[in-house]
């Protein structure tokens, strides 16, 4: 899958080699762990579909329209999987007993809209029947990375709720970064779970 790292860097290259060093292990120790990322300057599967300055440097600043909509897409992802995974936890408790959720049966339950922020442009994105297994679905909503989450901060932590993804659109939109001298970027990684 396609997941955004965004950290804040003193340009392009500098965000690129931090998104490089979660997944080579440089900056610290590998958390979530990723089987291995593939940045778009070494030829993901995406390169050609992403815009030509992502593909020559890695990284965008997040704050211009290619940024925005990288970022944008994975928060998207991220709340359409989550409204999936909850809806299935929604229906288990509904219809069945403490001992039949804990055996960790399939359930299958309708998608209805579900994003706090209000990104979707179509309410048909979001309404449909979803089947998934109960325990696993806790397991996805309750996870800290994993393939529910499309959106990470340059430790590889993912952004996982609506306020910290707020927070985030906040400071990429104030410019504040821990350092004066630093922008936020967004780079595109293929990882593989």
């Amino acid at each position: 899958m396609l997941i955004r790292v965004v950290s804040q860097a003193h340009c392009a290259e500098d965000a690129t080699g931090i998104a490089r060093g979660l997944f080579e292990g440089y900056e610290a120790p590998l958390y979530p762990t990723f089987d291995y990322g593939t940045l778009m300057t070494d030829g993901g599967r995406w390169s050609d579909s992403l815009p030509e300055e992502i593909r020559d440097v890695g990284s965008v600043r997040a704050d211009s329209d290619t940024g925005n909509d990288l970022i944008e897409g994975a928060w998207h992802s991220t709340m359409n999987e989550l409204s999936r995974k909850l809806a299935v936890i929604r229906s288990a408790f509904e219809q069945l007993t403490d001992e039949e959720i804990l055996e960790g049966p399939s359930v299958e339950a309708t998608v209805e809209p579900w994003n706090p922020l209000g990104l979707a442009t179509d309410e048909d994105d979001y309404i449909d029947t979803y089947t998934g297994d109960v325990r696993y679905a806790m397991h996805g909503v309750g996870g800290y990375s994993g393939p529910v989450f499309y959106l990470y901060d340059e430790y590889g932590t993912a952004i996982r709720a609506p306020s910290e993804y707020r927070t985030l659109l906040e400071n990429i939109a104030t410019g504040d970064t821990h350092e004066g001298d630093r922008e936020w970027f967004v780079t595109p990684v293929d990882v593989h779970y």
